[in-house]
């Protein structure tokens, strides 16, 4: 089996695109607490009731969810399938790994509930 290479490189690779992948996940969370979240969606309420004067930085955290998200896709794309095809290796592994990209938020998500 000289062919099989082991799955550490794309491994890291996905690690550390998930660095910069925390910028629009943040958002998403933000988002997803600051105007969506809680209960008053299930009852008639305004909008200012909804969120409240956070209203004002929703349309900050959209456009910087859809531009960041963006540029993380790009460099995805780039690492696990543009690479691998140039240099004619198996995009297996590299797709696989492409769910750790999810684990530096998800860490940064459970130390900020701890502290």
């Amino acid at each position: 089996m000289k062919g099989l290479r082991p799955p550490w490189p794309a491994l890291l690779v996905n690690l550390l695109v998930g660095i910069p992948a925390m910028v629009p996940l943040y958002s998403l969370w933000w988002l997803s607490e600051r105007r969506w979240g809680g209960s008053v969606i299930d009852r008639a309420s305004t909008i200012v009731e909804v969120c409240g004067a956070d209203c004002d930085r929703t349309g900050l955290a959209t456009w910087t969810a859809a531009v960041t998200g963006l540029l993380v896709v790009l460099l995805l794309v780039v690492t696990d399938v543009l690479v691998p095809l140039h240099r004619d290796r198996p995009m297996g592994p590299w797709l696989k790994a492409m769910p750790v990209v999810i684990v530096p938020f998800l860490v940064f998500e459970a130390v900020s509930s701890a502290l």
